[in-house]
């Protein structure tokens, strides 16, 4: 059996081929996949095949062998995947609950918790037996599981977290971005209660606010700038003030345009805000830099899934023809990658 086979094995969860190719050749067992060296324990880990996950342990498989991708072991994937049984076996097997060291600079509990996906039971398993194991909660781990608790312990050993930033692959936010980013608004009032900067920039310039997939999901941030004055356009739209933003408007005529408002309401899904906006003359096709790349409102309201305002955009002219600055791809391409089959539907017929 060549290695792709034997890795299709490996993915499909083909114990019997993989014990009978490694009868015939046990240095099999070592093969490492391209391009970043990938084990037939991390596949099998990632897929949560836990028959040859035993099989590969039982050959003598090095557990706390690291592929060179994002330098984990195979219980980073299975952690993310949710795949509780795999994760205690290879814990049993004696892998490192820890990890440090990964690219994303996460450990294996912020692989267990910091995704999308990660809000169910079984991670919320996984994070117990790693710290069971040894590992201990950090500020994205904490915010991402709703631990009030673990981030003021956090915290109060080191107030220099609030400031702590992400890896380079999530354009170094801090832990207000990512409370919001993780739709966490109790984490957010908690945060800015501690002292975190409600101002905090990412790696490409973006507040926190940026990072706001629900219209509810940082206004404790919004609150605490208003009770602070700094109440700007986008900030009195997100609380409904539209008199306050109707002043700001004639006070500024510029600000209607700046700072990719029209961009933000529309990632957010608020509806109500876009109408506003675009009633105030706010441009339906201009290009915004959201973190690296050019794209229009209506890319931003494709990616957080918001029919309604994909409905209000197009109504007002939004041309679905567009193409962001990085993947060169219109709105229909991003509804497309991105699995939004009624949207999809609305901008072929428009």
């Amino acid at each position: 059996m060549d290695a792709d086979t034997l890795f299709a094995a490996a993915r499909s969860g083909d114990a019997a081929a993989i014990a009978t190719a490694l009868d015939r050749d046990p240095q099999l067992r070592d093969v490492r996949d391209q391009p970043f060296e990938w084990t037939l324990l991390h596949h099998a880990a990632q897929r949560g095949h836990l028959p040859i996950v035993n099989l590969l342990l039982e050959r003598g498989f090095d557990v706390n062998t690291k592929e060179k991708g994002d330098h984990t072991t195979a219980l980073n994937w299975a952690a993310a995947a949710g795949h509780v049984d795999v994760v205690r076996r290879l814990l049993d097997a004696g892998v490192d609950a820890i990890g440090l060291g990964d690219d994303h600079e996460l450990e294996v509990i912020g692989w267990a918790t910091c995704w999308d996906g990660c809000d169910d039971q079984a991670h919320h398993s996984i994070a117990d037996q790693l710290i069971e194991r040894g590992a201990r909660h950090h500020i994205f781990s904490a915010i991402s599981m709703n631990r009030g608790d673990e981030v003021r312990r956090i915290v109060a050993g080191d107030r220099t977290q609030l400031e702590r930033k992400m890896s380079q692959f999530e354009d170094f936010r801090l832990p207000l971005h990512f409370a919001v980013q993780r739709n966490r608004p109790e984490m957010v009032r908690l945060l800015l209660e501690l002292g975190a900067d409600p101002h905090g920039k990412d790696g490409s310039g973006c507040p926190p606010a940026a990072y706001a997939m629900q219209p509810g999901a940082d206004r404790a941030l919004h609150e605490a700038l208003k009770n602070s004055g700094d109440l700007d356009l986008f900030t009195a739209l997100a609380l409904g003030e539209e008199a306050v933003a109707a002043e700001i408007i004639r006070s500024d005529p510029q600000s209607v345009e700046r700072g990719g408002i029209l961009h933000l309401m529309s990632k957010r899904g608020h509806a109500g805000a876009v109408k506003w906006l675009l009633s105030h003359g706010a441009g339906p096709n201009t290009l915004w830099a959201h973190w690296d790349a050019n794209v229009t409102p209506l890319h931003l309201a494709v990616l957080g899934d918001h029919l309604e305002v994909v409905r209000v955009l197009l109504a007002a002219g939004a041309d679905p023809s567009i193409r962001d600055s990085k993947h060169d791809s219109d709105a229909i391409g991003w509804a497309q990658f991105f699995e939004r089959p009624a949207i999809v539907s609305m901008l072929t017929a428009s």
